[in-house]
C-alpha cells in the first residue's frame, strides 16, 4: 500500500515538485546502501521521471525497511512508536465505564521538538514536517524526513494505525491496533491489522471514485487539517473495523477463554474494500500537499 500511495502523491505533484524530492532524496545518508544498489536496472536505465517514482516509492517504505537491519542501523534510525496512535475503541459500553480516566498512554498530537523516539504518528508526522519545511536543514535531514511523512501519512490512512481496542479484562492496553486479534483467511490465520494492511495488494482497481476525486480536489492540506484526519480514522474504525459483529466475535471468544479470532462476511470485505481504495488515493493527494 504505501508504494502505491506515493506513486499517487508523485502523480499529483508538479514537475519541480517531482525533481525536488527526487534530488533531496539523493542527499539521503544511506541513499547508496538503501535506494541506489536496489533500484532496478530497468528503472536505473529509464527516465528521470521513472527514476523519481521509484524513488520516492522506496522511501515511504524505507521506515519499515531499516527493522530488519543492522542493530546500529535500527539504533540511528528506527522509530517504531511513530507509527501508531491508539486513539481509544471499546469492546463494550462497560469497557468504557470502567477505564474512564485511566488510560494514560500518549494521545497528544501537539509537536514539541526535539523529534524523538517516544512521539506517535501525529506528533511525529509534525515534526518532520517542521523538518521538511525548514530552509536551513541539511538536505539528508529533509530526505529522513520525507520518507517519515510520506510512511507516516500512509499509515494514518490505514484505520488500524489510528486506534486499539480496549476492554478492561481482556484488552486492558488495548489489542495493538487489531495485531492481537485473528482473522481465519481461507486456509491461513492472518491478525486483522495485517488484513487490513494488505487489502491494497488484493485490489485490482485502485482508481478513485467521482466522490472520492471532489473530496480530494475540494479539500484543504494543512497542519490543522492533520488533526480532521485522524478523529475522521478513528470513526472509520468504530464503523467498518469494529463493527457490532466483530466485537459480538471478539467478546463471544475471550468470555470462553478463548483467543481472540473473527471470520469475516462478505458484506465487511466489500465495505473495507471501499474504504482502502478511498484512503489509499486520499493519503497521496494529501502527501503531494503536504510536500508541496
Amino acid at each position: 500500500g504505501h508504494r502505491t500511495t506515493a506513486s499517487i502523491a508523485f502523480d499529483a505533484m508538479s514537475p519541480a515538485g517531482q525533481q525536488r524530492v527526487a534530488a533531496i532524496l539523493q542527499d539521503h545518508p544511506r541513499f547508496r546502501q538503501d535506494f541506489e544498489t536496489l533500484m532496478p536496472a530497468d528503472v536505473r536505465s529509464g527516465g528521470e521521471a521513472l527514476r523519481g517514482r521509484w524513488l520516492l516509492e522506496q522511501a515511504s517504505v524505507w521506515p519499515d525497511l531499516i527493522q530488519g537491519l543492522g542493530d546500529d542501523v535500527r539504533q540511528e534510525y528506527n522509530r517504531s512508536r511513530w507509527h501508531y496512535i491508539n486513539m481509544l475503541v471499546f469492546l463494550t459500553a462497560g469497557d468504557e465505564a470502567k477505564l474512564a480516566g485511566q488510560l494514560s498512554h500518549n494521545m497528544a498530537t501537539e509537536f514539541t521538538p526535539p523529534l524523538r523516539q517516544n512521539l506517535n504518528s501525529v506528533q511525529a508526522l509534525r515534526g518532520n514536517l517542521l523538518v521538511w519545511q525548514d530552509e536551513s536543514a541539511a538536505n539528508a535531514q529533509k530526505a529522513v524526513a520525507l520518507c517519515w511523512i510520506l510512511h507516516i501519512v500512509g499509515d494514518m490512512h490505514q484505520p488500524l494505525h489510528n486506534v486499539a481496542l480496549f476492554s478492561k479484562p481482556y484488552f486492558p492496553t488495548g489489542d495493538r491496533g487489531g495485531n492481537d486479534i485473528n482473522v481465519l483467511a481461507g486456509n491461513q490465520t492472518k491478525t486483522l491489522h495485517w488484513w487490513w494492511d494488505s487489502l491494497p495488494n488484493d485490489m485490482q482497481d485502485l482508481s478513485p471514485t467521482a466522490r472520492t476525486l471532489r473530496t480530494i480536489q475540494s479539500e484543504t492540506v494543512d497542519d490543522a487539517a492533520i488533526d480532521e484526519w485522524l478523529h475522521h480514522h478513528a470513526r472509520l474504525a468504530e464503523m467498518f473495523v469494529y463493527p457490532d459483529d466483530v466485537k459480538n466475535q471478539v467478546l463471544a471468544r475471550v468470555t470462553a477463554k478463548q483467543s481472540p479470532q473473527v471470520e469475516l462476511s462478505h458484506e465487511y470485505l466489500v465495505r473495507a474494500r471501499s474504504v482502502a481504495r478511498r484512503q489509499i488515493n486520499r493519503a497521496g493527494h494529501r502527501i503531494a500537499g503536504l510536500l508541496e
